[in-house]
């Protein structure tokens, strides 16, 4: 490890916390003269033992975090040296593998900072990155209060998606081994509909055969980043749905499910 810090690793899921983090790190690098890996990983889901993992179906997942990534060099990375990456695996784990590979001096990253219930419930890969690294780790934590009265505060980001052309067999399977109850279908990087598990239902004996484009709900209720959670627990309760995308600019760039908001409500209460 060496001081002032050289390799600056900075793991992002294009959040606005993560984002207020590689600014952290960019600041960093400008006082260094360092250079800053950008690291995005795809969340995997481990399959059981024997189950085969379909890799290709997190290759579009890689391109459109690719893209991401090449719109966030030019207009934040201009003027720094760094290095893009984008892994698939589980966040900790390819945090802390890319860490040994560059030897890097120093992890920046985001926290969402949650407590209580919703930290026993969802854990923290900052928590594991922190205990496990082999160098310092300064995490960066951007929620307002504000955001905790919305949607962004408590979406997921970057969630598991798949395209119009993907057999109702594989979403099933993704659908299973993830415990989602609906997976977003997107087509190059825009919402364009989303399969839920009454779509399965109303399929079954033909998931092999139908693909998502088929099957799928278009034009599905969206929310976005700002929208309050009162709000979209209301949307949630009216339509009678489990999860809402969350849209900005046309690009989908999260899900919230019932459980998160219950999560929100929940903290919210803990709070009080």
């Amino acid at each position: 490890m060496a001081f002032p810090f050289k390799k600056i690793l900075c793991p992002i899921d294009f959040d606005e916390n993560s984002l207020v983090a590689l600014d952290v790190a960019v600041q960093l690098a400008r006082q260094t003269d360092g250079v800053v890996h950008v690291l995005h990983v795809v969340p995997m889901i481990i399959p059981p033992t024997g189950t085969p993992i379909y890799v290709d179906l997190y290759k579009e997942q890689e391109q459109v975090a690719r893209q991401k990534l090449d719109e966030i060099s030019k207009k934040r990375l201009a003027a720094i040296k760094h290095e893009l990456l984008v892994h698939t695996g589980e966040p900790p784990a390819a945090i802390l593998s890319a860490q040994r590979r560059i030897n890097a001096d120093v992890i920046v990253m985001a926290t969402h900072g949650r407590k209580g219930f919703s930290r026993v419930i969802l854990g923290s890969v900052a928590e594991i990155v922190m205990r496990e690294a082999l160098c310092p780790v300064l995490t960066v934590r951007n929620i307002t209060p504000t955001d905790r009265r919305r949607v962004t505060g408590w979406m997921t980001t970057n969630p598991t998606s798949v395209g119009p052309d993907e057999k109702l067999s594989n979403i099933e399977m993704i659908m299973q081994e993830g415990g989602y109850r609906s997976v977003p279908v997107v087509k190059d990087g825009k919402l364009v509909g989303i399969v839920t598990d009454r779509d399965l239902r109303r399929h079954t004996g033909y998931l092999p055969h139908t693909e998502a484009r088929m099957a799928m709900s278009e034009q599905p209720v969206t929310v976005t980043p700002a929208t309050p959670i009162e709000e979209a627990a209301r949307l949630l309760r009216e339509r009678k749905i489990g999860a809402l995308p969350v849209v900005e600019d046309g690009t989908l760039v999260g899900i919230i499910t019932t459980s998160d908001l219950l999560n929100a409500f929940l903290q919210e209460h803990e709070g009080k």
